[in-house]
């Protein structure tokens, strides 16, 4: 008896080391919250510090703008002849009448010198007198410290200067308005954050969301824009943007196609918060290692085991990614008008799906795994920004526009969830004008 107690160690020993036992299904649930990393909340606080500082930096910027004084312009005094009324109340007994039409060289020599001119005879009381439409002469006639004898006299009748010959002063005509730039057309591209907002009771999808990290997507491309008036213009162009996803947990292996005995049907079916994954490609395994509802196959770890298959591992996640080709249609709003424009901006596009792809990224690159079942085609957003301009010159400036977009309808109708997807991007580029 002795010996049988000090060897039940060994017996249990020998007869439990081959022996195997899947833990409930339950079981995985009450774990996964403790595992599970959650992101979302430093993803909220990194976007509500990126729009805190982008309105702190539209703020100075508008201070900035208000206190740049605006450019000096010399008022431009357009004189002719119906602008001056006859000197009838001025009655002069010995001044004589300056009649400079037949020798504008004493004009000339008069104004340049600041001298009195020289009287001349004429028979001509009613001569008439054309002032040129600039302000030189006005200044020169009119100045606090110039000789008033320029001005005519009228000695017992009306009398003007007249300086209408075709040999009168070359002046410069200084009330040409210059032709305002109407058009212009911007190369802009932005980096992207994305999130989604989600209404509905399909608690799987929900569970779902909580396993998938937005990734950082890029937009880019050419605007034109019309200038209506001083403060509105319209806006439009082509964009290319790119939406991304990463879904957490799902471990991809390569090497299966040696394996599956299938046809004609997807091998693997991942529910996403997006639509449903399909694999197109035979050679990929996929296991989930966070729950037992997203993936839906005939191959789950009781039946095929990648390990001992001897499969490659590729990577512990896979990727959505999808394309659209942009066509907004945007106004423009201008509040500040200086040197450093300040803009609001808000639109509508239509996007068009081009792309629709999923894939792992392991070390030889990425590894296609299949597409999204059930995508929209085309699908509708809104925008909303502000944007900030600073001019180099008359026709090129930098462009700066933190933008809000929102999609009006979700990529893909699951029933019993709606998911709308935003985005913050900032978009910056440069602008010429024409």
């Amino acid at each position: 008896m002795d010996d049988r107690g000090a060897n039940i160690d060994i017996v249990f020993r020998n007869g439990l080391k081959d022996y195997e036992v899947l833990p409930p299904q339950d079981v995985w649930d009450s774990i996964q919250p403790v595992v599970r990393k959650k992101q979302r909340p430093l993803a909220l606080l990194r976007a509500a510090a990126m729009f805190a500082v982008l309105v702190s930096l539209s703020f100075l910027a508008y201070r900035f703008s208000r206190e740049i004084p605006a450019g000096l312009e010399g008022p431009v005094m357009a004189m002719n002849p119906e602008s001056f009324a006859p000197v009838n109340d001025i009655v002069y007994e010995s001044q004589p009448i300056y009649d400079l039409s037949q020798n504008n060289d004493d004009l000339r020599s008069a104004v340049a010198g600041n001298r009195d001119l020289t009287p001349v005879a004429t028979d001509n009381l009613n001569a008439e007198v054309h002032f040129p439409e600039t302000s030189a002469v006005s200044n020169q006639l009119h100045g606090n410290d110039r000789n008033t004898d320029y001005l005519a006299l009228e000695y017992k009748s009306r009398s003007y200067l007249d300086i209408s010959s075709n040999d009168a002063l070359d002046i410069p005509d200084n009330n040409s308005r210059k032709i305002p730039n109407r058009w212009s057309i911007s190369a802009l591209v932005s980096p992207t954050y994305q999130s989604r907002f989600s209404s509905g009771d399909n608690e799987a999808v929900s569970q779902v969301m909580n396993t998938e990290q937005a990734e950082m997507s890029y937009t880019g491309g050419i605007s034109l824009a019309y200038k209506v008036n001083k403060r509105f213009s319209i806006q439009s162009g082509i964009y290319y943007s790119t939406i991304g996803k990463e879904l957490t947990g799902i471990k991809a292996y390569s090497g299966f196609e040696d394996h599956f005995y299938t046809k004609g049907s997807p091998n693997f079916t991942v529910l996403t918060s997006s639509g449903n994954v399909l694999t197109s490609n035979n050679d990929i395994f996929l296991t989930d290692g966070l729950t037992s509802d997203r993936i839906q196959t005939l191959y789950n770890i009781d039946v095929f085991d990648p390990v001992k298959a001897s499969l490659s591992y590729i990577d512990n996640s896979i990727h959505q990614n999808f394309s659209f080709l942009e066509l907004p249609v945007v106004i423009r709003y201008k509040v500040v008008d200086r040197a450093f424009d300040f803009n609001l901006i808000g639109g509508v596009s239509s996007n068009l799906l081009v792309d629709n792809t999923v894939f792992a990224t392991g070390e030889n690159g990425r590894t296609p795994v299949g597409n999204t079942d059930g995508m929209n085609i085309i699908t509708f957003s809104s925008s909303l920004g502000m944007g900030m301009e600073y001019n180099l010159s008359n026709n090129l400036s930098l462009n700066l526009e933190p933008t809000f977009r929102y999609y009006l309808n979700p990529f893909n109708d699951i029933p019993g969830m709606r998911i709308h997807p935003y985005s913050l991007g900032v978009f910056s580029g440069i602008s010429w004008k024409f």
